[in-house]
């Protein structure tokens, strides 16, 4: 092995194991300050610097946390499974840190490569990503099982049907994204969302990340979906009998999948790293991609402060009543949609085309907005390069705003969809809504005075 090679190998390696960890440690203290200002606490803020009065708000926390879990006893039931219980929190991380390898995220280390450090380019990234997360399952009930305890098991058999549950509503409201761009590939679906066409700005793609977000915070055992180690029933779940590093690992690989699966949500529904001044600096669609994590984490941290735990009864009627039945309904309305448009669109688009072919510009006063409506007929027949459906309809929005009639035409249409997808999509999850709630009314208390 050459020298150029172990110096590229640590040079690639250094985003997963420097990067985000070090992200982990500041997410655990923005969370606990953001939760005790949420409930009128202070938090932490006594450990700063070493052998000084210099608190730093209390960002020596996660190194003083990291440090004690490293150097607490690690004690193992008697009647404990000793192989699984080493081997489940290991487990646990392993599937997250696999994720971060194929996020469409680029590193420029300038002087140190010749090339940026970015992600493996899988045509598969899609099915890799929820693939991979099914081994977090695996490694829950393994804790739960090898522990030989009760509450341990109880929690490990309520995250694996919270999660087999979940998986389905996140991997249907993925298909959205899929049936648009037509490719599984992470990079080609950022790379179709540039220029801020965000799949989240389509009623469809609204209703998908809604759906994906929620199914997320479930897979990762966020609250209010935190029932596996909801400490109020079964003390602390599939990790009631982990203590000291084994523990680490496991509160690591949360917080590493939070990061995760909005790392996913930020490639299929937010563009990616796509942002306003993406070109300025090679590091800026980086510091995007990161920026909008942290906007979704710190979101999962505010629900985490004001959202009471559900009931595990509730937790499944949500995921198999609404979140499933809602999720199909939105594949089918974005198909339908979709081809609606299309239509519209070639059907514009030939007539641009007849239009600019018959000389009729030339006679008289041309229409205005038609070179922009020419250039958009063009781009959607691949005649000015690649096809690109998406390029297209900017240059008809543009037509459509100097007042190119058979754009606004267009457009029309356009909103005249959005409106109507909105609507059925509100009607229907008001309906399923509905049905999915209890029917029993609570007890009356005819003495209560």
């Amino acid at each position: 092995m050459s020298f150029q090679l172990i110096i590229d190998i640590l040079i690639a390696t250094v985003p997963l194991l420097v990067i985000f960890p070090s992200l982990f440690a500041f997410t655990t203290w923005m969370e606990r300050k953001a939760l005790a200002r949420i409930q009128n606490r202070i938090g932490p803020n006594k450990i700063g610097v070493p052998c000084t009065r210099v608190s730093l708000f209390g960002l020596g926390q996660p190194a003083a946390d990291g440090i004690k879990m490293i150097f607490k006893e690690d004690i193992v039931p008697r009647g404990a499974d000793k192989l699984f219980h080493l081997l489940a929190p290991i487990l646990a991380l392993i599937p997250a840190m696999l994720i971060l390898c194929f996020l469409p995220l680029e590193f420029p280390w300038g002087k140190f490569m010749s090339g940026k450090v970015q992600a493996f380019m899988l045509d598969s990234a899609v099915i890799f990503f929820f693939a991979i997360t099914g081994l977090n399952t695996l490694a829950i009930f393994m804790a739960g099982w090898a522990s030989r305890n009760k509450y341990s098991l109880l929690g490990g058999m309520r995250a694996v049907a919270q999660m087999v549950s979940y998986e389905i509503p996140l991997v249907l409201s993925a298909v959205i994204v899929v049936m648009m761009v037509g490719s599984l590939n992470a990079k080609e679906i950022a790379d179709a969302q540039s220029g801020f066409n965000w799949f989240v700005f389509s009623p469809w793609g609204l209703a998908a990340f809604i759906v994906f977000f929620i199914a997320a915070l479930a897979e990762t055992n966020r609250s209010p979906f935190d029932l596996p180690e909801a400490e109020s029933e079964i003390i602390a779940g599939y990790f009631t009998e982990y203590s000291g590093f084994k523990f680490a690992l496991f509160f690591l690989g949360e917080y590493i999948a939070m990061f995760a699966i909005s790392g996913l949500a930020v490639t299929l529904f937010l563009g990616a790293g796509d942002g306003p001044f993406v070109d300025a600096a090679p590091w800026m669609p980086a510091m995007w991609f990161i920026a909008k994590i942290f906007g979704l984490i710190a979101v999962m941290i505010w629900l985490r402060g004001t959202l009471p735990r559900l009931r595990v009864d509730q937790l499944m009627a949500f995921a198999w009543k609404f979140l499933l039945p809602l999720s199909i309904f939105n594949i089918l309305l974005a198909g339908l949609s979709y081809f609606a448009l299309d239509a519209r669109v070639a059907n514009t688009t030939d007539d641009v085309i007849h239009y600019v072919n018959s000389g009729n510009p030339f006679a008289g006063v041309p229409e205005l907005g038609t070179n922009e409506a020419l250039m958009g007929a063009m781009i959607y027949r691949g005649m000015a390069g690649e096809q690109n459906p998406m390029a297209a309809k900017k240059w008809f929005l543009k037509a459509a705003l100097k007042g190119h009639p058979a754009s606004r035409t267009l457009v029309a249409w356009w909103l005249g969809i959005w409106v109507l997808s909105l609507v059925a999509l509100y009607v229907m999850a008001k309906g399923l809504n509905n049905l999915s709630r209890s029917t029993t009314k609570p007890r009356e208390y005819l003495y209560a005075e």
